[in-house]
C-alpha cells in the first residue's frame, strides 16, 4: 500500500506499551489515543500528515517523519526505527 511505513516503527510509552506502527492508519490510531489535554501543534501536524498519507495526498515517508518528530518531542520512544533501517540497508544490525 502507498501508506505503508518503510521501515515500520516500534514505539513505546508508559501509557500504551509497545506498538509496531506499520502504516498511516496505525499511526492515526496511536495519535487519536493520545490524551486530549497533551495534544499540541506538533500533534496536529503529525495527525494531518498521517491522514494525508492515508488519503493519498502525501507519501508515507513524510507521515513517518512527522510521527517520529512528534514522538521524540513527547517522550515516546521510537525504538527500533534506526535498527530497522540498518537491517534494511546492510542486512545486519548496526548500533549507531
Amino acid at each position: 500500500m502507498a501508506d505503508t511505513f518503510e521501515p515500520p516503527l516500534l514505539v513505546e510509552h508508559s501509557s500504551f506499551g509497545e506498538r509496531v506502527i506499520q502504516d498511516a492508519m496505525d499511526a492515526i490510531e496511536l495519535l487519536e489515543e493520545w490524551p486530549f489535554e497533551q495534544r499540541d501543534k506538533l500533534h496536529a501536524c503529525a495527525c494531518e500528515a498521517c491522514f494525508a498519507a492515508y488519503d493519498g495526498r502525501c507519501d508515507a515517508e513524510a507521515a513517518r517523519k512527522a510521527l517520529v518528530a512528534w514522538a521524540r518531542c513527547e517522550g515516546v520512544r521510537a525504538c527500533g526505527s534506526v535498527m530497522f533501517e540498518a537491517v534494511e540497508r546492510a542486512g545486519v544490525v548496526e548500533l549507531l
